[in-house]
Formats: structure tokens, C-alpha cells, sequence
């Protein structure tokens, strides 16, 4: 009545987890078997969750331990059943699984099945021929195990992405610390990796800054950043550093021919729509005068007469948007610059973000409050200002995005 045990190995199945690494040596009895042998069975092996029922190899449903036990001890139910077969208190349709089945497709069919999947465990089979049970627990362990071991996996590559987008924007940070005396510069991805991006460079008259605020934070801001770098430098090679409006025209038409881009394309929507905010400020520094342009990016400068902060002018037009035409033009300003001034920007990380007694955006408002009340420190000391007002503002709140600011004293 009762068939030999066995377990079912996993070694020929591969190296991802699946359901035969659940399998359990577990006796089986036949539809023959009565009531009062199953008992013993049950009575014998206290950690029996589940008894499987098999005829010829294959199975023909399974035997709960706590229904049985509860119908069994009822009163008069061993006379009645005692010596009837053991399909009298069966499960005809548990779930059985294939021991090749995955173990993120097996939690699908766990759950899609019910708690009873859970409770009672569920066969394993190899080739519709009987292996064993898996236990409930054991599925919820090993499911748990998996998303730990995606997730470490998932947070290595991104740290090790981190190292990468670093050492990338490394040369623009060693560039502008060797060029401008005093000047400060935050980049605080939300997710190790992120979406702003900035370059720096010097020529023979002076330097060029950008700062952009790519879509999106984590991964896809990270991708943004590079194909947003690859633009930049195609744009430079073709128009030099002295001509931001320009460059910013070139990154458009690189972005949207990158991704697709262009409305009223014959195969239809383009399937995404990303590009960036950017600022660029070329400084010729011989003439004392910069020049930038502004794609929904703010930046501000303090006079070095103490005068009240000016917002340098802007365009509401994104780069690279669907909706940003191919050949979009920026308007070019420029304004003579005097030892002394205070040059500052950021991405909307710093200004969006929520915090505060009422849980509102940090805003503009605030930021430029600080400027004016630290605008005499070095810069490096301002910053170190700004960023312990920012965190303790934010409190205990998450941290919304990305965020990067640079400014620079004349």
C-alpha cells in the first residue's frame, strides 16, 4: 500500500532555482489505502504536512494532515470510514507542478491557485510521474531568497555603474577645480546612479559650463546622461565652445534622432519622450563676458555690490522633447561680469524637493534667501550651508530626485 520514497534531484534541471529544489522525500499510499492506515501515517511522521496520493506512479491528489484529522475524530467517523478507502477526505485536484517548473513561475501558480497551494503544499512531478511534495514554506523561502539574491545582484550592478558615471564626469570636476578659485559643486544621485549630468572645459578664452537635468533618476537618467555626453561632444565638435545657443540646438537634434524623437513619423508614436533641462554659460574671460542659454533651467547672479539676486533669462522649451522642434533655436544672452559676482544653479532636485513642517517644496524662495544671507562666504562654505539646510529640511522625508548645484565667484 504505501510506495518506496524518493527524492527528486535538481542537478539535471539546471542552475536557476525551480520547484524540484522544493521536492521532499515523502511516502505515498495508493486510492486502495483505508482511512485508519493513513492515520497511523499521519500519527507516525508529526511533521507530515500533506500525504500524496499515487496510482501507478502518477498522482491522484493529496491528503490534508489538519482536515483529515479534524473529519476523522469526529464522532462515529472511524467506524464509518476506518477501513474505506482514503479518497473519501482527499484533494482530487492539488496543484502539481513539473520539478523543471521556475520558482517565480511556480509563486504565480501558488498564488493563482489559492491559499490551499499554500497550506497544503503541491506535488512534484518530473514527467507527469510522481518525485514528491513541496511545502508552502518552503516556497515563500525560496521565493524570498531569489528577490534577495536579484536584489543584491540588481544593487551591485548599479554601485558598480556608479563607479562609471564617476570616473566620467571626474575630468570636468578636476578641470573646473583647477580653473576657477572659488567655486563649489554638488552631485547627489538618488539612486547611486542618476539623471544630472555636468561638463566642464577650459579654451583660449576662457571656459565653458554645462549643467543638465536629464529625464528621469536611477538607471534611465543614468542612460539619459550618456547619450546627453555623446551629443555634447558631437555638438563641440562641430561649433566650438563659444556659441551655446548653438551647442544646445545640436544636442536637441542629436537627442531626438538618438531615440527617435519626431513628431508625425510614419510608423507612428515614437515610444518614449525624454530629453533634458540644460544650462550652458561660456565665460570669456578676456572680455569679462558670458554668454549662455537656458532650456528650463534657472540660474542667478549676485552682484558683488550686495544688490538683490538677478535670474538669468531662460526658455521654456526642453531638449530633445517630442514636442521640441528639430531645429529649435535658443536665444543667446550675455552681460559683462564683475569680480565679486556670485554665479549659481541647480536642478529642480534641490528646489522640488518636500520637507518642512508643512511638507512643501524646499522652492526658490528659500534658496535664494540663503544666497543672500551666505553670499559673502567662500564658496565652498556656501555650499556646505546650503546642504545642511537642505537635509534638514528634507527631515524624514524621501529624497524626490536627483540633485546637483554649481556656483562660481567671479
Amino acid at each position: 500500500m504505501l510506495a518506496a520514497t524518493v527524492r527528486a534531484t535538481a542537478a539535471p534541471l539546471g542552475s536557476r532555482p525551480c520547484a524540484g529544489d522544493l521536492c521532499l522525500a515523502v511516502a505515498s499510499v495508493s486510492p486502495e489505502c483505508d482511512n485508519e492506515t493513513v492515520l497511523k501515517l499521519f500519527t507516525q511522521h508529526k511533521e507530515l504536512v500533506s500525504l500524496p496520493v499515487v496510482e501507478g506512479g502518477r498522482p491522484f491528489g493529496l491528503i490534508n494532515r489538519h482536515i483529515f484529522l479534524s473529519q476523522i475524530v469526529r464522532p462515529f467517523h472511524r467506524e464509518l470510514y476506518d477501513r474505506k478507502s482514503c479518497i473519501a477526505f482527499m484533494d482530487k485536484s492539488p496543484l502539481i507542478v513539473d520539478a523543471a517548473t521556475g520558482i517565480d513561475e511556480m509563486a504565480d501558480l501558488a498564488v493563482a491557485y489559492g491559499e490551499k497551494a499554500l497550506a497544503d503544499g503541491f506535488i512534484i512531478t518530473s514527467g507527469g510521474r510522481y518525485l514528491g511534495i513541496g511545502i508552502g514554506i518552503d516556497l515563500m523561502r525560496a521565493v524570498s531568497e531569489m528577490h534577495a539574491l536579484q536584489h543584491r545582484q540588481i544593487v551591485q550592478s548599479i554601485e558598480y555603474a556608479s563607479v562609471i558615471q564617476n570616473a566620467m564626469l571626474a575630468p570636468s570636476r578636476q578641470a573646473m577645480a583647477a580653473a576657477l578659485a572659488d567655486s563649489c559643486l554638488a552631485w547627489e544621485p538618488r539612486d547611486h546612479v542618476g539623471g544630472d549630468f555636468y561638463h566642464f572645459l577650459r579654451h583660449e578664452r576662457g571656459w565653458l559650463a554645462v549643467i543638465a537635468d536629464c529625464t528621469g533618476h536611477g538607471v534611465p537618467g543614468a542612460f539619459m546622461t550618456l547619450i546627453f555626453s555623446s551629443a555634447l561632444d558631437r555638438a563641440l565638435a562641430l561649433h566650438g565652445p563659444m556659441h551655446p545657443d548653438r551647442l544646445l540646438g545640436e544636442i536637441n537634434v542629436r537627442i531626438k534622432d538618438a531615440l527617435g524623437q519626431v513628431e508625425g513619423r510614419a510608423d507612428g508614436t515614437p515610444s518614449s519622450n525624454d530629453g533634458c533641462d540644460a544650462l550652458l554659460i561660456c565665460m570669456d574671460s578676456a572680455e569679462s563676458v558670458m554668454r549662455w542659454s537656458s532650456a528650463r533651467m534657472s540660474a542667478y547672479l549676485l552682484p558683488a555690490d550686495g544688490g538683490e539676486p538677478a535670474e538669468l533669462a531662460g526658455n521654456r522649451m526642453g531638449v530633445g522633447y517630442i514636442e521640441t522642434p528639430h531645429g529649435y533655436a535658443w536665444p543667446s544672452h550675455q552681460r559683462m561680469v564683475t569680480p565679486g559676482d556670485v554665479l549659481f544653479t541647480t536642478t529642480d532636485g534641490l528646489t522640488d524637493q518636500v520637507g518642512g513642517e508643512r511638507r512643501i517644496m524646499y522652492g526658490k524662495r528659500r534658496l535664494l534667501a540663503l544666497l543672500k544671507r551666505c553670499r559673502e562666504l567662500p564658496m565652498p562654505e556656501l555650499a556646505q550651508a546650503l546642504q545642511q539646510e537642505h537635509r534638514d529640511y528634507q527631515g524624514s522625508q524621501i529624497r524626490r530626485d536627483d540633485l546637483t548645484f554649481w556656483g562660481w565667484r567671479a
